[in-house]
């Protein structure tokens, strides 16, 4: 009962794989290339720490460090923990499947793929500027670019979507960890006392952090259109 159960799982993983790698084209392809690189993340963290800084000043330095924790240990856990010691092989380097991936720019990516790091670090970021900012807007577009971002990792074909749904959770896990510690050192160490409030963004900051962004992606999707 169990394995076939599993094995009904790993099928519709295998299936879910296949379809969406094989909706692929030109611009898709130089799309969701781009979407996986490190343009976005670069892009999105200037914007957010220049936001940050203008609007809080030197807390910002706390900020940053905090955000790098949560990439950290959401990568670690990711690639350090879960990767070796499931060891499931990328669908790159599955001998069952590698002759049927639709392969971009020959990026086969690492040995193993359980779970997505790119998954995990950017539910992580998002959800830990979410909860620092509690900002509707930047809610919102940081966990788009995440889900978009975890879409790009199955349809260039280096991760299943169960990949991709653990590294979501640890992504979650691991925002909500790093944001929490921050919590109860600003309720139980003098030196933090003052993040514990919401990092400030105005709403007219948001606004524009959003627009800017929101620019900058249709920018480069008709770049990779035409």
């Amino acid at each position: 009962m169990f394995h076939s159960s599993f094995q009904a799982l790993i099928n519709w993983d295998k299936h879910w794989l296949l379809t969406i790698n094989g909706w692929h084209s030109p611009s898709a392809d130089a799309f969701f290339w781009l979407m996986s690189s490190k343009l976005f993340p670069v892009v999105l963290s200037l914007l957010l720490i220049y936001f940050l800084w203008k609007n809080n000043g030197l807390k910002t330095l706390f900020y940053i460090v905090f955000i790098a924790l949560t990439v950290l240990i959401a990568d670690q856990i990711a690639s350090g923990v879960v990767k070796p010691l499931v060891a499931r092989l990328r669908p790159t380097h599955d001998p069952s499947m590698a002759s049927m991936i639709h392969i971009v720019h020959q990026y086969t990516g690492g040995l193993y793929g359980f779970v997505s790091s790119h998954a995990s670090i950017t539910m992580a970021t998002s959800l830990f500027v979410t909860l620092l900012t509690r900002q509707k807007l930047l809610s919102f577009l940081f966990f788009f670019w995440a889900l978009v971002t975890c879409y790009s990792r199955i349809y260039l074909g280096v991760h299943y979507p169960l990949d991709v749904l653990g590294g979501m959770v640890i992504g979650l896990f691991s925002g909500a960890l790093v944001y929490y510690f921050m919590m109860s050192l600003a309720h139980h160490v003098r030196a933090f006392k003052q993040l514990s409030r919401p990092a400030l963004i105005p709403t007219k900051d948001a606004i524009r952090f959003f627009w800017i962004v929101m620019g900058f992606w249709v920018i480069v999707l008709l770049a990779c259109i035409y």
